[in-house]
């Protein structure tokens, strides 16, 4: 029986992590994976199917192939690795989107890390000179590969929320900054007889309105472009945040849970997408989460008696938390 990893190779795993992140972010950004699950290919062939370096990319595959993404076979070929395959464009389960936004914005802001924890300012700010929101409108593409992101897994943890959650008794759906409405997407083909309201900013509707076209649910959608900070659409059932609440700091969360008080349906909900910090200090992956909101953002991650006062100071009662996956819970409120 081999060995347990010792304390000092843990230790050097995670100094030397970067390194592992940005192979993967490479093999996903330059559709390596997507060629590789065609079939096995050699250095040369790859690169020239992708424009690069035969011979630096032959040396950062054998890297790949130690840290398990590919395997290197017979005549100098690699082929992909069950762990390399979610890397591809469109399998079940695919994080191609994800390794490739936090390898690039994500990975250059992580790195000024230092900056945030000294000045209690988000690094991102400091690296790209303007918050993140913003970059992103002034930058297209750096949308589209967010918006993406937020739609890997999707299916995954949508239908444990499904599970969760008692739709059939909704009539209206608002997806409160619902991105390009992937989760919208996927609520509405288990329920036919609900309708959605994607609510966001003009710049990110278009890829709503694509995405929920080639998903067979536009007809049953609204696009209302506005500011949740202003007001939100009135009059529904249900308005899910997914994600959204913790991007901002107290004040500006509470606005925002405010305004969802004050344009729901007397018997609406609140459901929020979260990852709920453990109390007692317990380790949990929520961490992580919390503090990359330090850094690409002003928000955090909360525990449960946070949310609890949160929506209370919203006029809201939190009902119940549910996991629903992903290291993700479902947090109901409704009105006090």
């Amino acid at each position: 029986m081999a060995d347990a990893p010792s304390d000092l190779s843990r230790l050097l795993a995670l100094v030397q992590g970067f390194r592992a992140s940005q192979v993967t972010y490479v093999i996903a950004k330059l559709g390596i994976a997507d060629r590789l699950a065609e079939s096995p290919r050699t250095a040369d062939e790859l690169a020239a199917s992708v424009n690069v370096n035969a011979d630096r990319l032959g040396r950062l595959l054998r890297l790949a192939a130690y840290y398990g993404l590919v395997a290197e076979v017979s005549d100098q070929r690699f082929e992909l690795t069950p762990i390399g395959r979610p890397l591809c464009t469109g399998v079940a389960g695919s994080i191609k989107a994800t390794a490739v936004m936090l390898g690039e914005e994500h990975y250059r802001a992580w790195a000024d890390l230092l900056h945030s924890v000294r000045t209690g300012e988000p690094a991102f700010d400091h690296v790209f000179g303007a918050p993140f929101f913003d970059y992103m409108t002034a930058h297209p593409e750096t949308q589209a590969t967010f918006d993406a992101a937020m739609s890997d897994g999707v299916d995954v943890f949508l239908t444990s929320l499904a599970d969760s959650y008692d739709f059939a008794k909704s009539r209206v759906l608002v997806d409160v900054g619902g991105g390009n409405g992937s989760l919208s997407a996927v609520i509405l083909k288990q329920h036919p007889h609900l309708e959605a309201v994607i609510y966001d900013q003009p710049q990110v509707l278009a890829a709503a309105d694509q995405y929920l076209t080639a998903a067979g649910v536009r007809s049953r959608c609204r696009m209302v472009q506005g500011n949740f900070f202003e007001s939100v659409p009135e009059g529904a059932d249900a308005y899910l945040l997914s994600n959204i609440v913790h991007d901002w700091d107290d004040e500006r969360a509470l606005r925002i849970l405010k305004n969802c008080r004050v344009g729901m349906a007397p018997q609406g909900a609140v459901l929020l997408v979260e990852s709920v910090i453990p109390e007692h200090g317990q380790p949990s992956r929520a961490a992580m989460f919390d503090v990359n909101m330090m850094v690409v953002l002003t928000g955090r991650e909360r525990t449960e008696e946070q949310y609890r006062a949160l929506l209370a100071a919203a006029d809201l009662q939190l009902i119940k938390v549910t996991p629903i996956g992903g290291g993700e819970s479902l947090i109901e409120a409704r009105p006090l």
